[in-house]
C-alpha cells in the first residue's frame, strides 16, 4: 500500500512539473520573441504582433479592409507579421518605383514573387510555373511560353472564341429578359472566364455558361451546347479552391497546419485538391499527346496553348515562339505546370475585374452611352461590328473605362514581391527575402494622386488628365520584368465583352448600393453584381 501511495505522489509530482516545464518553455519563447522584435535592426512602424500568429487576428479574412485601416494609421510605409513572416507594405510612388521599375532580370532586386514559404513548396509552386517560382532560370523559360498569349495571332483567335461564347450568353440573356429576371452578372463572368480559359488552354470545350443557364430552369428551356471536358466543372471549382488555399498555406506555420484539429483537415483538403488537379491535367495532356501522334504531319493541328507546348522542339513544332537555347521538348511535368498556371492566373482576375466594371457601368449610364458612341465611331455600326485585333487599339475610351474600373476597385488589392538582397526604404534596411506588399488600392484611392478618388470617372485616363497621372500610382497589371504576362489577353477579353454588351443591350443596376460587395480569397471576388438587361432598339 505504501508503494502504491508513493507511486501516486510521484505521478502527481511529474504532472505538476511537466505542466510547469511546458509553461516555462512557452514563457521563454514569448520573451525571446519580443526581445527579438523590439531589438530588430529596422524598426518600421506597425501593429504589435503576437508569437506564432503575428497580426493575423487583426487582419482577419478581409485583407483589403484591414490594409485600409492600417494605412490610415501608419501611412505609406509600415510592417506587419503574417504568422512568423515579416511583411513590409508600401503605397508611395517613389517606393513603388524601387520595387517595380527595373525591366530586366539583371537590373531588378525584386525578381522574386514572395519570400520562401514551406506551404508554397507543398503546393508545388516554388520551382514550377511562374507565379511563385523561385528558380529564375525555369521561371524565365516558362515566361517565354506564357508570353505567347500576347502574340497578335493568338489574340486574333481569342477574339473569335470570345465572340462566339458571348453570343451564346446573350441568347440566354434574351430569354431571361423576357421573364423580367435579374442577371447575376458576377456568376456569368465567372462562367464566361471558365469557358474561354479552358478552351484556349486545352482545346477542351467547357459548358459553364450553358450549365448556369440550365440551372435557372426557365420554362424547361435547355442549352444545346455540349462540352468535351467530362470533369470540366469539377476542375474549375478545384482551381478556385487552389487559389483560396494559397493564403492559408503561406501564412500558417507548417506545424500548425499539420497538427491543429480542424486546420489540419483543411490542410489535407487543400493538398488533396492540388494532387487531383495534377492528375486531371495529366490525363488531359496524355489525351492531347495521343491526338497529336495520331494526326498526319500534313494535317494542321488545332491552335491552343497545350498543343503549342507539346509540339515545341518536335517535328510538329508550330514555330510560334522562340525559346532561346532551349532545345528539348518539354516534359509532361513541365507542360502540366504551365497549363495549371494559365488557369490559376486567367480565371479569377479578368472575370472579377469585368464584373466590378459592369457594376459601375450599370450605375453610370452616361459612361455606358459614351462606350456605345465610341464603338459606333470606330466600326460604323452597332449591328454585328467586325471585331478585329487591329481595331482594338482605337478604343481609347473603353481602355479608360477598364483602367478606371481597376483603379476604383482592384481585384488584386496588393501585389507581393521579395528582394534578392538587402535594400533601403527611407533609411530602413529591408532584409533579403522579405516580402514587400505594394498596396495599390491605397495609392489608387489617395486624393494626392487622384482627384475625387471615390468617384468613377474614366475621363481621368484620357488626354491631358492621363498625362498628369504620377508615374507608378496606377499599375493595373504590374510593371517591369514581372508584369502580368496575360495583360494583353485580359484586355482583349474585356474589350470584346464590353463592345458586344453595348451593341446588344441597355443595362440597369439591380443593386441599391453604390460600392460593390466582395469576398476576399487571395483576390477580391465580386458578390451579387445584379443587373437587368433590355435588348437595344435600332
Amino acid at each position: 500500500m505504501m508503494f502504491v501511495n508513493t507511486l501516486y505522489h510521484l505521478i502527481d509530482f511529474i504532472k505538476i512539473n511537466f505542466f510547469s516545464l511546458v509553461f516555462l518553455l512557452i514563457l521563454v519563447n514569448v520573451i525571446q520573441f519580443y526581445i527579438n522584435y523590439f531589438n530588430r535592426p529596422s524598426k518600421i512602424p506597425g501593429p504589435l504582433p503576437i508569437p506564432i500568429f503575428g497580426n493575423l487576428f487583426r487582419i482577419g479574412s478581409d485583407v483589403p479592409a484591414a490594409l485600409k485601416i492600417l494605412h490610415e494609421k501608419y501611412g505609406d510605409l509600415y510592417e506587419l507579421y503574417m504568422g512568423n513572416s515579416r511583411i513590409v507594405i508600401i503605397s508611395r510612388p517613389d517606393l513603388i518605383e524601387q520595387v517595380w521599375s527595373p525591366s530586366s532580370i539583371k537590373n531588378t532586386k525584386f525578381i522574386l514573387r514572395h519570400s520562401y514559404s514551406e506551404g508554397i513548396d507543398e503546393l508545388d509552386l516554388s520551382t514550377k510555373g511562374m507565379l511563385f517560382n523561385r528558380n529564375i532560370e525555369v521561371w524565365a523559360l516558362n515566361r517565354k511560353f506564357i508570353n505567347t498569349i500576347s502574340a497578335p495571332s493568338f489574340l486574333r483567335e481569342s477574339i473569335k472564341l470570345s465572340n462566339k461564347i458571348i453570343d451564346e450568353i446573350f441568347d440566354y440573356w434574351k430569354i431571361i429578359e423576357k421573364k423580367g429576371m435579374k442577371i447575376d452578372f458576377s456568376k456569368w463572368t465567372d462562367a464566361l472566364g471558365a469557358d474561354i480559359v479552358a478552351t484556349t488552354a486545352t482545346g477542351k470545350r467547357m459548358i459553364s455558361t450553358a450549365e448556369l443557364f440550365n440551372d435557372l430552369n426557365i420554362d424547361n428551356e435547355k442549352s444545346k451546347i455540349k462540352g468535351t471536358w467530362q470533369n470540366g466543372t469539377k476542375f474549375i471549382k478545384a482551381i478556385h479552391t487552389f487559389n483560396q488555399s494559397m493564403s492559408l498555406m503561406m501564412l500558417l506555420p507548417t506545424s500548425f497546419r499539420r497538427n491543429i484539429p480542424f486546420i489540419k483537415d483543411i490542410n489535407k483538403k487543400y493538398l488533396d485538391n492540388k494532387d487531383w488537379i495534377y492528375e486531371e491535367l495529366g490525363r488531359i495532356v496524355s489525351e492531347k499527346q495521343k491526338d497529336i501522334e495520331n494526326t498526319p504531319l500534313s494535317q494542321p493541328l488545332e491552335s491552343n496553348i497545350l498543343t503549342l507546348l507539346l509540339t515545341t522542339n518536335t517535328e510538329r513544332d508550330l514555330d510560334k515562339i522562340s525559346v532561346g537555347n532551349f532545345e528539348s521538348p518539354l516534359t509532361k511535368d513541365e507542360v502540366i505546370s504551365i497549363i495549371r498556371e494559365v488557369f490559376l492566373g486567367g480565371l479569377d482576375t479578368t472575370s472579377s475585374s469585368l464584373a466590378f466594371i459592369v457594376f459601375y457601368l450599370a450605375k453610370h449610364r452616361d459612361v455606358y452611352l459614351k462606350i456605345r458612341e465610341e464603338v459606333l465611331n470606330v466600326y460604323g455600326t452597332l449591328e454585328n461590328p467586325d471585331l478585329t485585333y487591329e481595331s482594338y487599339g482605337k478604343l481609347k475610351y473603353i481602355e479608360a473605362v477598364i483602367s478606371e474600373g481597376i483603379r476604383i476597385f482592384p481585384t488584386l488589392t496588393y501585389m507581393p514581391r521579395a528582394a534578392t538582397e538587402d535594400i533601403e526604404f527611407d533609411g530602413f534596411t529591408i532584409k533579403a527575402d522579405t516580402t514587400v506588399f505594394t498596396d495599390f488600392k491605397a495609392v489608387n484611392h489617395n486624393p494626392k494622386y487622384f482627384k475625387n478618388p471615390e468617384i468613377f470617372n474614366p475621363d481621368r485616363f484620357l488626354n491631358e488628365e492621363k498625362e498628369s497621372i504620377i508615374k507608378f500610382t496606377h499599375l493595373p497589371f504590374g510593371h517591369g520584368v514581372r508584369a502580368c504576362p496575360g495583360r494583353a489577353w485580359a484586355m482583349v477579353q474585356m474589350k470584346t465583352f464590353l463592345i458586344k454588351l453595348v451593341c446588344t443591350f441597355d443595362i440597369e443596376s439591380a443593386n441599391n448600393y453604390n460600392t460593390p460587395k466582395y469576398f476576399y480569397s487571395t483576390a477580391s471576388r465580386p458578390v451579387d453584381v445584379k443587373i437587368y438587361v433590355k435588348t437595344r432598339k435600332n
